[in-house]
């Protein structure tokens, strides 16, 4: 899998047109990977498309390659939340393990590369939790003072 985009990978390359250099395969939510190494996995996220909020049991990072800025939120508790923007200022973040997140483009299309570090188990490898498609981080409620 390609460390930077390939040189005729441009912003204004349609995405269809930048799956089909990439040879990536469409997914059931509607964005584009290529998943043939699970140590890493290739995300193309078109405008309107969200990785569903997951956890994982192994460190991962997120290198943006091409395309438009990337907003990835994480929540490491499920309530208090952080956005992140991934782009050619800030290429990538460390994801620890057991940590809510999520990512969704800000533009027509971004390019990133999912890198997942070993099991810290070795015994048993590495899995992700999936949230329902309707969770997102709740903040905490307000106390109310003590009168």
């Amino acid at each position: 899998m390609p460390t930077t985009p390939p040189r005729d990978i441009s912003p204004d390359k349609a995405m269809t047109d930048v799956a089909n250099a990439l040879n990536l395969t469409k997914h059931a939510d509607g964005y584009f990977e290529n998943i043939d190494d699970p140590a890493q996995r290739l995300v193309l996220l078109g405008a309107g498309d969200l990785l569903a909020w997951q956890r994982n049991t192994a460190r991962q990072v997120w290198l943006w390659l091409a395309g438009a800025p990337l907003a990835l939120t994480v929540s490491p508790d499920g309530h208090d939340a952080q956005a992140f923007h991934l782009d050619a200022s800030r290429t990538d973040a460390v994801i620890a393990e057991q940590v809510w997140h999520t990512g969704e483009t800000l533009g027509r299309w971004s390019l990133m590369r999912i890198e997942y570090a070993p099991a810290p188990d070795l015994r048993h490898p590495a899995t992700a939790e999936y949230a329902a498609l309707d969770w997102y981080p709740t903040p905490r409620g307000t106390r109310q003072a003590d009168n």
